[in-house]
């Protein structure tokens, strides 16, 4: 999926012109500098909100009712580094014999979309507003067999999974640990789960009492109940550096 097809995609489900859509783009482009143009906007739109990040609610509102996440997540997922994530993890499930898979915070659905073509049992899990209704609607263009779980509260999954990946959310949660737990709880003994985060350095929606993150974030993994079996950087360098996290229940 390439930037104009995202752009096209979005078009369709807007019903407005593509050239519209394009038009919108180019202009974030040339007003933002950034590897994600779009997130600019989402962040102005925080910050304009003055949202209560220690309000659990407040912060899952947000999501539910903004329509840039739309536009930021497509062309997220449109970019080489985006793709190579997801194909790796695609490649780790495969190679640990995983089946059953749910995404956390799926957002546009796509790495749903992109497990069930390669044969998972898929579930996209996320608050259910603007952008997850794209995602559902995304679903439906594809016709393929994802579930849909939305997520009401901060302890939302109730079946176990061979793999959950939790793509840059925790930084976005009012309790990181809370989630970790959550996610733990429900991660079969075989199971594995890749998590992607920065907690500083980022954008204005990395929730700030979140920061102390950054340099403690593998003990609170440990905390948590997991081990890390993989750390593989991914891509970017020195305080913008992303790494993918493959955890396993504690031996």
């Amino acid at each position: 999926m390439n930037l104009n097809e995202s752009l096209k995609e979005i078009a369709e489900y807007l019903n407005i012109e593509f050239e519209s859509v394009l038009n919108d783009y180019n202009n974030v482009k040339e007003k933002f500098p950034g590897f994600v143009k779009w997130s600019n906007l989402s962040a102005e739109e925080w910050e304009k909100k003055q949202i209560d990040q220690t309000n659990v609610q407040e912060v899952m509102e947000f999501y539910r009712q903004t329509p840039n996440y739309i536009f930021e997540l497509m062309e997220y997922h449109s970019t080489s580094s985006k793709q190579e994530l997801s194909n790796t993890v695609i490649q780790l499930a495969k190679q640990n014999n995983l089946k059953k898979i749910i995404d956390f915070g799926a957002g546009i659905c796509q790495d749903s979309i992109i497990a069930s073509m390669n044969g998972f049992e898929a579930t996209a899990a996320d608050i259910p507003g603007k952008t997850f209704d794209f995602g559902k609607w995304r679903i439906e263009k594809y016709q393929i067999p994802v579930q849909i779980l939305e997520i009401h509260n901060e302890v939302p999954i109730e079946e176990n999974y061979d793999a959950i990946t939790c793509f840059e959310v925790l930084q976005h949660v009012v309790s990181p640990g809370k989630t970790l737990t959550h996610l733990k709880q429900h991660l079969n003994s075989h199971g594995r789960l890749f998590v992607t985060a920065r907690f500083r350095h980022n954008y204005s929606l990395a929730l700030q009492h979140n920061e102390y993150l950054e340099d403690v974030f593998e003990e609170l993994i440990k905390k948590c109940g997991f081990e890390v079996e993989i750390k593989r950087h991914m891509w970017g360098k020195d305080d913008k550096t992303k790494f993918l996290y493959v955890l396993k229940h504690k031996s």
